[in-house]
């Protein structure tokens, strides 16, 4: 009994050890944008800021309203946030409620991201049962790929999904060793990842797909696996009830734009260019070059196991490369690419087994160490070097084209992002991203443009407010016969007047589902935006329930095991 008790102790201290030890590289990683002071707006920043904004507003102000935007999106009433992460955009909320400005949000998301990649790549390590010190070394080199940098570096919300695979993937040791379905686990994981990032779950699936159809096969009792696996799923459905339901409520009757189609996916691969995927750290290619060597030469001395992985990893390896005629099926077509967008997100799991397959197939512990610490400066210049953008004051915002900047003095608008009105900065660089706008009219027209000159130009003569989570627009008399005002309206928004609901038949909608209202039906010169909660709040309510409850029993089984 001593003895065990000295085992756990001596357990937890090192693992304390390890947790403050990626804490520590974690504060390094971000010491670049605090020594500049630099801001790093990306591809997809203020796509993000105002997913973040809106829900931040929500649980500042009481208004939540889990489908339109009330303060994000130039408070256009779109939706966004409940086909993108409802959840895990309401941590990220409470994040920029906490935060001082853009700036301070930032850099704790940065370092609250470095962290628990971090953590997660030293769990499925660990899990892997190697020690303390290589994984610590595994982790802090997963910290330093593009896998984690994406973030930091553009925005790229994939990222987050990036930081949560390798602990979800500790479940397939368990498989590996035990031939049967892990408890619980596999539902929990695949719908903890699914709410956050959803092409980072089926990237997931796919990898646990073979190595569960091999314990299948080597399982004396395939019926009980089955029926393992189908509670699993089962599982999984319960948990991501909210994001079922409101695919089926929302796209039964609407018809929507599609997320950005990359007509360029042989572009954005690694072996093309998005090179920099397989150059973050430097150290992966000569990992990737020992492993196939030692492979290749020695196939028949590693277990079926190791083998299992390594063509897996093969497998995304080439999914990540142009050799996947990418761009074939995007002229085709085919959904689930045009779902991918860029095939370097493949690479994601090439990372993470890569860095497995080489701490448990070598022995190289100066080299190792080596690693680490050019990884960890090669981060460093990076940032450095991604920040000095911000010191450019023709290329100081990065986040791609449909980008408005609606202030000429650059100093201005570097400086919104540091007030502690977060609304500024996102009046200021808007973005036209159409993404999930209701579709109204079979129109060729640039869904970018109409965005852009039916919501963000038009905004600036209307007035908005939110009470009781309803959207007001107030505007001024006019003498036309119509208005069309700058919100979006699906099928189940409600609008009103005077707390008189306008009837469908009243209002014509655009292209896009902006309303143009008779303005003898408004009175009192606004007009409210609602959206009708009755089918989807049970779904809602039900989920958070049931994480709730998982939550505990995780807590409860935790406590107990130790």
């Amino acid at each position: 009994m001593i003895y065990l008790k000295k085992r756990c102790t001596n357990s937890l201290t090192a693992n304390k050890k390890s947790f403050l030890f990626i804490v520590f590289i974690s504060l390094i990683f971000i010491t670049p944008q605090l020594i500049t002071c630099n801001m790093v707006i990306g591809s997809d920043a203020i796509f993000h800021f105002n997913r973040f904004y809106d829900t931040s507003e929500q649980i500042r102000n009481g208004n939540f309203e889990y489908f339109i935007s009330l303060y994000g999106f130039q408070q256009s009433g779109r939706i966004v946030n409940a086909f993108y992460g409802p959840f895990v955009a309401y941590l990220h909320g409470l994040l920029v409620l906490f935060s001082k400005n853009w700036f301070v949000y930032q850099v704790l998301s940065n370092l609250i991201l470095f962290i628990i990649s971090g953590c997660s790549m030293y769990t499925f390590l660990r899990a892997g049962h190697f020690t303390y010190r290589k994984s610590r070394i595994g982790a802090v080199l997963y910290m330093c790929t593009f896998s984690i940098l994406y973030w930091a570096t553009r925005q790229g919300f994939s990222s987050w999904g990036s930081a949560l695979m390798p602990l979800c993937l500790t479940v397939i040791f368990y498989v590996f060793e035990e031939r049967r379905v892990p408890r619980f686990k596999l539902g929990f994981f695949t719908a903890f990842l699914f709410q956050t990032h959803i092409l980072s779950a089926l990237i997931l699936v796919l990898i646990y797909t073979p190595i569960f159809l091999y314990a299948f096969i080597k399982n004396t009792n395939k019926l009980d696996f089955v029926v393992a696996i189908l509670k699993e799923i089962l599982l999984f459905i319960m948990l991501t009830l909210n994001i079922w339901s409101t695919y089926f409520i929302i796209t039964r009757e609407n018809r929507l734009v599609a997320p950005f189609i990359n007509h360029t996916m042989s572009s954005n691969t690694i072996n093309q260019n998005s090179y920099y995927w397989l150059l973050n750290p430097m150290s992966l290619i000569l990992m990737l070059l020992i492993i196939l060597g030692i492979f290749f030469s020695k196939w028949k001395t590693h277990s079926t196991d190791l083998k299992m992985l390594f063509i897996i990893m093969l497998s995304f390896l080439l999914l990540s490369t142009s050799l996947i005629p990418w761009n074939y099926f995007i002229e085709k077509n085919v959904s689930i690419v045009e779902l991918i967008q860029f095939p370097f997100r493949f690479f994601v799991p090439v990372t993470i087994l890569l860095i497995y397959l080489f701490l448990q197939i070598t022995d190289f512990e100066k080299l190792n160490n080596y690693f680490v610490v050019l990884g960890i400066l090669q981060v460093v210049i990076l940032m450095f070097a991604t920040l000095n953008s911000w010191n450019n004051d023709e290329n100081y915002i990065l986040s791609g084209p449909n980008t408005i900047i609606e202030n000429n003095d650059v100093d201005s608008v570097k400086k919104s992002f540091f007030l502690k009105d977060k609304s500024e900065s996102l009046k200021i660089v808007e973005k036209t991203t159409p993404d999930y706008l209701p579709i109204y009219d079979n129109t060729d027209l640039n869904k970018y443009k109409l965005y852009e000159e039916k919501i963000i130009y038009k905004n600036e003569i209307f007035e908005k407010s939110v009470n009781n989570s309803k959207l007001i627009i107030y505007m001024d008399q006019s003498d036309d016969k119509y208005t069309e005002l700058p919100v979006i309206i699906y099928t189940d928004t409600i609008l009103s007047t005077n707390g008189i609901e306008i009837a469908k038949r009243d209002y014509k909608l655009s292209e896009i589902g902006t309303p143009i209202i008779p303005n003898g039906l408004i009175e009192n010169n606004q007009v409210e935006i609602a959206f009708d909660h009755q089918l989807s709040d049970f779904f809602i309510v039900i989920t958070v329930i049931l994480w709730i409850v998982v939550g505990l029993v995780y807590l409860y089984r935790a406590r107990i095991k130790i």
